[in-house]
């Protein structure tokens, strides 16, 4: 009986875990935490080499999710202009320089740096130039916008004169926030497509682009169709103007000749990654493309 109880206690002896077990079990949940997130860290870099890319950044309402991808974003054919805000303002297709106005500086961005704009007085401007005008074409301007808060009307971008406060008696185009959170793209002869009231999210990268296909006007938030309005099949809208074409502000006496404007409108946040396609609309696939690439998505 004695040499059962002894086996028994042997048994219990070898079974019972170290005393620095659950130390121990700490120690490799630490581990495999760290290894987690370095895995992760990694994944999330974009390593370019030979034209590939590790990782593309899918940004959504919601956040930012990393997903492994085969290669870099194409430029989109076609592109006409693009302001990259990579610490100058100059056009990386054309050559056509922005200006920055104000107190308008460059900050961190979602893709290397960002035009950082205050809502009081700074805004980014390209003069005139007959080359930025759409004219009766098809055409398209996509963006990112980072807003530090929403408050009233603020321009996203705009190639505008506000001659009259009579909305016919305007010329060109604009892409507006609009009091209420709705995105406008308006147009020469009162035309505009409004999207529904939207939950903007503020500090957070949001992709906007307006495109024109025949007489169809679109606005796509985050590669999404969030407006939608075909122009009556009588008009001709031609939407050149004589005006500069501006990031974060509506044009007023003393800088866009013709307008009577004072709201001035500016945009308090930061964009990036402006693009003008003049002649073509870029398709939905496209425009996900970019959005998808997200802070990941240098062009080939």
């Amino acid at each position: 009986m004695r040499d059962s109880k002894d086996a028994l206690q042997r048994a219990r002896r070898e079974l019972r875990p170290p005393e620095d077990a659950y130390e121990r079990f700490l120690r490799r949940r630490d581990r495999k935490r760290r290894n987690g997130r370095i895995a992760a860290g990694v994944l999330g870099l974009a390593v370019a080499s030979g034209g590939l890319l590790a990782a593309v950044s899918v940004f959504t309402n919601a956040g930012v999710q990393t997903r492994p991808a085969s290669s870099c974003v194409p430029i989109p054919a076609d592109l006409t202009h693009w302001w990259p805000a990579d610490g100058s303002g100059a056009d990386a297709i054309a050559g056509r320089p922005a200006t920055l106005h104000g107190d308008a500086t460059f900050g961190p961005g979602l893709i290397g740096q960002t035009f950082v704009l205050d809502g009081a007085g700074d805004f980014v401007s390209v003069p005139h130039d007959p080359a930025l005008d759409v004219g009766t074409r098809d055409f398209t301007v996509a963006l990112w916008v980072n807003f530090d808060d929403t408050k009233g009307e603020q321009i996203l971008v705009e190639k505008w004169v506000q001659r009259s406060f009579e909305p016919e008696v305007v010329s060109g185009w604009t892409l507006t926030k609009l009091r209420d959170n709705h995105i406008g793209f308006a147009t020469e002869g009162g035309f505009s497509a409004d999207s529904a009231h939207l939950d903007i999210l503020l500090e957070t990268w949001i992709h906007f682009a307006a495109r024109r296909s025949g007489d169809e006007f679109q606005i796509l938030m985050n590669g999404e169709v969030i407006a939608s309005k075909t122009a009556p099949n009588e008009s001709v809208l031609d939407l050149d103007s004589p005006s500069s074409l501006k990031f974060g502000h509506r044009g007023g006496p003393d800088d866009t000749p013709g307008s009577i404007s004072h709201q001035r409108y500016f945009l308090n946040g930061r964009i990036d990654e402006v693009k003008l396609i003049v002649g073509r609309a870029l398709s939905n696939r496209e425009i996900r493309a970019i959005v998808e690439a997200g802070e990941s998505g240098r062009q080939c």
